[in-house]
């Protein structure tokens, strides 16, 4: 049997509507992250009067973060699981865009 025919067979369920839902949340919380960068460098290069390395420091981190989470959530989901690891990855999600909410400043 292949995996179409065995999705099809069992069709969606609550199980299915729940993972996609929260899914769906994580990745609109991560790819929000990179759309507000984009605005917010503009701003906090003004306001914290940023040269063009320290804007740039700040996009990449970014970025390198992302690489860096995609290889070790990666890795850590083929081991661990699934489950738990969306769960980790969703927890830094939340815990490092509210830790940047609260910045003040570059330093």
């Amino acid at each position: 049997i292949s995996i179409e025919d065995a999705v099809s067979q069992l069709g969606m369920g609550r199980f299915q509507y729940r993972i996609f839902v929260a899914a769906g949340l994580c990745f609109a919380a991560d790819a929000m992250e990179v759309f507000l960068l984009s605005f917010l460098s503009t701003v906090l290069t003004v306001r914290w009067d940023l040269t063009d390395a320290q804007t740039a420091m700040m996009i990449s981190s970014v970025f390198f973060g992302e690489i860096i989470g995609t290889l070790f959530f990666g890795k850590l989901g083929d081991g661990w699981g699934r489950r738990p690891t969306f769960l980790l990855a969703a927890t830094f999600i939340a815990v490092f865009g509210l830790l940047f909410a609260f910045t003040v400043n570059y330093a």
